[in-house]
């Protein structure tokens, strides 16, 4: 099992979807600090819905005054529509959910 980082997050249209993330993967496993192999990329939602898929785990990054603060597990959603999206498995704790990263 790999664990992913998801830093910044991209808008649709409507401004209310996931499109893209800016992610990367996590440096042996390595949790703190949370450190990535390479750049961070660019991906699509579908992606990330394939890697959570695999068994893998994603997590949204933040970075906050006292430093890197990792966010509840990223998990796939169905809307109405049936279009496939990502969201936080929790969003128990306010300023921590895929809504809350930097957009780019």
């Amino acid at each position: 099992m790999a664990l992913f980082f998801i830093e910044a997050v991209r808008f649709d249209d409507s401004g209310q979807r996931i499109a893209k993330v800016r992610w990367g993967k996590s440096k042996g496993g390595q949790v703190m600090p949370p450190a990535m192999v390479e750049d961070p990329q660019e991906a699509d939602v579908q992606a990330v819905l394939d890697t959570i898929a695999n068994g893998d785990e994603v997590l949204p990054k933040f970075q906050s005054a006292n430093g890197i603060i990792l966010g509840p597990k990223v998990v796939g959603v169905q809307y109405e529509d049936g279009v496939r999206g990502l969201s936080t498995a929790s969003n128990e704790v306010p300023g921590n959910s895929l809504n809350d990263l930097p957009s780019f």
